[in-house]
């Protein structure tokens, strides 16, 4: 991902806004699937480390890879030795690990596989992947406001317009973490016991045709897939969600793409027109009349877990 890499892009902003994913995630899911040892933990497109340094604690070592650098640099600042010892990190892509055959127990991605490149990928996996070792996935869908549909009908337009952030997006990335990973397929020959666990968020108040057809994206449970509970919902000031939106790769490529539109910087904490999280945040106050950035809001995503284990 290009974005991650460009020298305006800011790890650390990254680091700070991005969601943080619950001890559930893998005490009740991941661990329970994994069989057998726990000696080598691999996280792929690790970014600064968010699920890297929680998830270590179960293994003996653990190698984070990502291919930017900044990121890196920034999980390596927040992954000091004396607290962290059996953690490293290198900077590769996840189709080229510097690790030899079937050395891995566990390979994990948080919100990255969809920018792998899928075939080299999964090919990777099953050179460095033990036999009956795990391939665990996840990622998690732009968020909903469950108690104000009107908004989040307002920020999915602004998301996926054409005239908004839309085009902006890199696709197909984009499209496969927002089906929750469904179009990933681990290759049958090397793979089996392929379990998929989700989650869609529900309004909590009445919402119109429009803001359920538009902004839900309901489960579709089969022989693969279980409907899982909520992992991933946070309270948040209005201004911490804004600082979250502009973490975005489609808003780092709108900034870089109009240098001349500044966003607004003393507004008080209200709402105004700069650049277009700006005008997001400002229609969104209009249509459930938010008054203050200093207002809390709950906020939902609902996500998508593969899991896989090596033949």
């Amino acid at each position: 991902m290009t974005t991650f890499s460009h020298p305006l892009f800011s790890a650390t902003r990254y680091a700070s806004f991005r969601p943080l994913y619950p001890a559930s995630l893998y005490t009740q899911y991941l661990l329970p699937y994994h069989q057998g040892a726990r000696t080598q933990l691999l996280d792929l497109g690790c970014g600064p480390g968010t699920v890297t340094r929680p998830l270590s604690s179960y293994f003996t070592h653990t190698l984070g890879t990502d291919p930017s650098s900044q990121m890196l640099a920034t999980a390596r600042s927040l992954t000091p030795l004396e607290e962290y010892p059996t953690i490293s990190y290198a900077c590769c892509p996840a189709e080229q690990i510097p690790l030899p055959d079937a050395s891995v127990d566990m390979a994990v991605a948080a919100q990255a596989a969809h920018w792998f490149d899928q075939a080299k990928w999964w090919e990777e996996m099953a050179r460095v992947v033990r036999p009956g070792g795990t391939v665990a996935i996840w990622g998690y869908r732009d968020f909903l406001f469950p108690r104000f549909p009107k908004a989040s009908l307002v920020l999915r337009r602004y998301t996926y317009g054409e005239e908004k952030l839309g085009p902006l997006w890199q696709q197909p990335g984009r499209a496969v973490v927002e089906g929750r990973y469904r179009d990933v397929k681990p290759p049958p020959q090397d793979w089996e016991g392929v379990k998929r666990l989700e989650f869609e968020p529900e309004f909590e108040v009445p919402a119109g045709e429009e803001e359920e057809r538009e902004v839900r994206r309901p489960v579709e449970k089969d022989h693969e897939t279980v409907e899982t509970g909520q992992l991933m919902g946070r309270r948040l000031k209005l201004r911490e969600v804004e600082e979250y939106v502009r973490t975005w790769s489609s808003v780092h490529k709108w900034v870089t793409e109009n240098p001349g539109v500044k966003r607004l910087e003393q507004v008080g904490d209200g709402f105004g027109r700069g650049d277009i999280v700006d005008e997001m945040f400002f229609e969104m106050a209009k249509v459930e009349g938010w008054e203050s950035k200093e207002e809390e809001v709950d906020i939902a995503w609902g996500h998508g877990i593969l899991l896989a284990r090596k033949k």
